[in-house]
């Protein structure tokens, strides 16, 4: 019989880990191997989890439990457990559903302090096979609240709350424990500007609700306090009763709370990486600014016969968050001129049919300056998208003021002028575009961006033909920098 194609003889290795995979155990961790140990592994049903459990009584017998993540509900004991020294060992026998089959997962660890954690193999044999492979486990640590009151899902208002009754008074603070006693409920209440604690006095707990009486020495009447729970925000509000005045006063919570309970069985969440270390950055790129066209009933203006350029820009740029940032940039470029003489004949200003008013003919060494004063905002995806990667993907939005003119041979050159209106001006552009960031390491990368702008050059009330002769620029801007 060949038993390796029976159905769920290939998963046993699976099957030893839901027997032997869990998570945390809160309670107080002993010395050396007892304690409440965590280890898990992928399987062809997904993660399983295992929690072991190892104790020793007054007598050094040692005893231990096992549960996992696909069955929480059942515990497991250990067999054969034996600890000699930092060595443990011991079996687990896991009978296959629906199939007369055992698989035998057999223990043999090593407790290392350094490190604080159970590591060696298990062995895991059946019928027609066996398989050895490295296991590893982390102690779980108990997590308690202030003076170890831990919080009870049935009870929540066991525990330890504090209220200011002066936001302005920042040394008082009302402090309230709730404590279980029986089926019923105690507690005290401390005011921190007196260093006086009193036991509260008919404490009553029903449902969302909580009232009690108390009464500092010295005190000529009885105080109270009646509120209710609120689950949501783990509070509870109501008011406080002293001396014959009320008081609004809100409790929270100072000891262990419901959010500080992580499921058991649950997988550890780590927080996502930061994509910049730093809040303040120095940006250096060189660019590579293309005239886009917008002909107007095939009719191609100044700024249609205009050629991409090389440009710079340096910029400092803060990061309110690790997500977004502003920017403050300067940039230095421009367009040149197309070197097809038929276009640039059609703006002479003798026998040019759009020259009309022209002082300088254009010539492929035209050109027209732009030098803008930019504030950029980036919004960056990369820590959502590829939390491990080096790249870090940004979306932005840029405003800013440029100054131009339109030269008759080059940057510094002569400006011309259109019925002896210079070509010049300072005017808004916007922007959108992206790019992406490439992280060297946390202080040094490079950084490719596209973008789009619109700088507003063109005005109706100093260049009567704003569709014929000279209008708005747009500019596609590629940029690589650091």
């Amino acid at each position: 019989m060949n038993v390796g194609k029976r159905p769920g003889i290939k998963s046993f290795l699976s099957l030893i880990l839901l027997a032997v995979l869990g998570t945390v155990s809160f309670v107080q961790a002993a010395e050396g191997v007892a304690g409440t140990w965590r280890t898990a592994a992928e399987g062809p049903g997904g993660k399983v989890i295992m929690i072991l459990q190892l104790q020793q009584d007054g007598m050094g017998t040692w005893t231990g439990t096992v549960k996992n993540s696909r069955e929480p509900d059942r515990i497991r004991e250990l067999q054969q457990l034996d600890v000699q020294g930092a060595d443990v060992s011991f079996y687990i026998d896991t009978e296959v559903p629906n199939q007369d089959v055992t698989v035998r997962s057999k223990f043999l660890l090593r407790f290392r302090d350094t490190h604080d954690t159970l590591k060696g193999t298990v062995e895991v044999t059946a019928p027609g096979m066996q398989r050895e492979v490295p296991v590893e486990f982390k102690r779980v640590v108990e997590q308690a609240g202030a003076e170890g009151m831990q919080f009870q899902s049935d009870r929540p208002m066991v525990g330890a709350w504090s209220a200011r009754p002066d936001k302005d008074d920042k040394l008082r603070e009302l402090q309230v424990e709730v404590l279980p006693d029986a089926d019923a409920y105690k507690g005290t209440l401390t005011d921190t500007s007196i260093d006086e604690t009193v036991a509260m006095r008919d404490l009553v707990i029903r449902d969302t609700s909580i009232s009690f009486n108390f009464r500092f020495d010295g005190a000529p009447f009885m105080s109270s306090f009646w509120g209710r729970y609120d689950p949501d925000r783990d509070e509870m509000k109501g008011s406080m009763s002293i001396g014959g005045r009320s008081q609004r006063m809100t409790f929270a919570r100072t000891s262990q709370g419901p959010d500080d309970i992580p499921d058991e069985f649950g997988t550890e969440k780590k927080p996502l990486p930061r994509k910049h270390q730093h809040k303040f950055a120095f940006t250096a790129r060189v660019g590579y600014w293309v005239p886009l066209y917008i002909l107007k009933d095939e009719v191609r203006n100044i700024n249609d016969i205009t050629t991409a350029t090389w440009a710079v820009d340096v910029g400092l740029r803060y990061h309110l968050i690790d997500y977004l940032a502003i920017q403050l940039r300067y940039a230095r470029g421009g367009l040149g001129f197309d070197t097809n003489q038929q276009n640039l004949d059609l703006f002479d200003p003798v026998d040019g049919p759009q020259g009309d008013g022209m002082s300088h003919a254009l010539t492929t060494e035209s050109f027209i300056p732009m030098d803008s004063i930019e504030f950029s905002l980036l919004g960056y995806v990369g820590q959502n998208w590829f939390p491990t990667s080096r790249f870090n993907p940004y979306f932005t939005l840029l405003a800013g003021r440029t100054t131009w003119e339109l030269t008759s041979a080059g940057r510094g050159t002569e400006v011309v002028s259109i019925f002896e209106e210079p070509v010049k001006g300072t005017d808004w552009t916007f922007g959108g575009g992206l790019g992406t960031e490439y992280a060297f390491n946390h202080r040094f990368g490079l950084e490719f961006e596209w973008m789009w702008a619109y700088t507003l050059t063109g005005d109706e009330k100093l260049w009567a033909d704003t569709e014929y002769q000279w209008t708005n620029q747009h500019v596609y801007r590629f940029s690589l920098g650091v």
